[in-house]
């Protein structure tokens, strides 16, 4: 009959050096959030906030806001075509925003 594996000293330091590193990181749940400020913060207007990403929900701890996720999915699937889309449309951006203003407001007088 063969003997029980003994651990050697070397096992005992990867065992040791794996618990080390998984009590030094503890994931913030926060981090999977953002907050109406965080989106200002970042360039959003507060206004628009609703419109983009939908009403703000309720997450850990009391937090109120969006997903990370869901908020990254609407920035590459929804924003970063638009913006691409207008930018070719306009040219640079610098004067697209008066010249996209203008169109929006005189189509408007049509309705």
């Amino acid at each position: 009959m063969s003997e029980p594996a003994t651990q050697s000293p070397d096992n005992d330091w990867h065992v040791k050096e794996l618990q080390r590193g998984q009590n030094e990181y503890v994931h913030n749940r926060r981090d999977d959030w953002y907050t109406e400020d965080d989106l200002v913060e970042s360039g959003y207007r507060r206004g628009a906030l609703v419109d983009l990403f939908g009403k703000p929900v309720p997450g850990h701890d009391g937090i109120i806001g969006w997903t990370v996720s869901s908020v990254a999915k609407i920035e590459q699937t929804q924003l970063a075509p638009a913006y691409e889309l207008l930018q070719s449309a306009f040219g640079a951006f610098n004067g697209a925003a008066d010249t996209m203003t203008s169109r929006v407001a005189y189509s408007s007088l049509d309705s």
